[in-house]
């Protein structure tokens, strides 16, 4: 039992779990377009490229010495800092790889992106320390990533209506589940002297801003559906999807376990993935 504890905060906390997501939303967002290729040379240099990030910026963590806020990602975190350089070190060597299987204008797409995520949490820079900007960072990012991106790959260079409602939809997903982890770090935040959404808005506003931006993630959906972008398998697998999301996104609070974050919210993304592929194969 320890061992499974142990490899599953590995999995969680060293952000195994999260590049699993960032996979599952890109091969979401090629289901949805009604892409013939599923590129997958392009998905492995997802993972990789969110394993060396999101490990990267944990390289720069300073210890919280307020032990009274018992943040178990933390802490697991600074005790762990062997396991986050080899993760960063495996991610950068997989990034490296597989940009030769990659055409190379990944590159021009891709290399923005990078330098913003980096200036997102650097000392010297730290784009998270402004609210909304940080929101819309992580929410930009993402999108581009998953949905831009892929959009960007298909051998038509045309980036229809359909392609901009698609976009819309990832970045309302995207939006709501982004603004429950700043409800999650509302202590952490505090003490670190970093301000976010629920200090300004308080956490139960904050809560209903991120279901309202999952409600019109759903209409977007439903939109995407009338509009003939997929049939009823997808659609049905997105709402379920979207439904169960939104819950999870309503419940969320200050008080619950860090796991119910990163393996609740940041399930939602491998959790739509998934059902979205399981849709394309009936």
């Amino acid at each position: 039992m320890k061992f499974l504890k142990q490899f599953s905060d590995l999995i969680l906390f060293g952000n195994v779990y999260v590049a699993m997501g960032a996979v599952c939303l890109t091969q979401s967002s090629l289901i949805q377009i009604g892409a013939t290729n599923h590129l997958l040379e392009y998905s492995v240099l997802v993972f990789f490229s969110t394993l060396f990030v999101y490990n990267l910026q944990r390289i720069f963590y300073t210890p919280q010495q307020d032990k009274s806020l018992n943040s178990v990602r933390r802490n697991w975190i600074f005790n762990n800092q062997f396991s986050i350089k080899t993760l960063t070190l495996i991610g950068f060597l997989g990034v490296c790889i597989s940009l030769f299987f990659n055409n190379l204008k990944i590159i021009f797409y891709l290399s923005p992106l990078l330098f913003l995520s980096i200036a997102y949490f650097l000392p010297s820079i730290k784009l998270r320390k402004s609210p909304w900007f940080k929101l819309i960072t992580l929410t930009l990012v993402w999108t581009m990533v998953t949905a831009v991106v892929p959009i960007l790959l298909e051998p038509s260079d045309v980036i229809t209506k359909q392609h901009l409602l698609h976009i819309a939809v990832r970045f309302c997903f995207m939006l709501a589940i982004c603004i429950p982890f700043d409800i999650r770090d509302l202590l952490v935040d505090a003490a670190d002297n970093v301000s976010t959404i629920p200090h300004l808005m308080g956490e139960n506003k904050t809560r209903w801003f991120a279901t309202a931006c999952m409600i019109i993630y759903i209409l977007l959906i439903i939109l995407e559906f009338v509009s003939g972008m997929f049939k009823i398998n997808i659609f049905s697998a997105m709402l379920l999807s979207a439904f169960i999301n939104a819950v999870i996104v309503f419940m969320s609070n200050s008080k619950r376990s860090e796991y119910y974050y990163v393996a609740g919210i940041d399930g939602t993304m491998i959790l739509q993935g998934v059902l979205l592929l399981l849709a394309e194969q009936i």
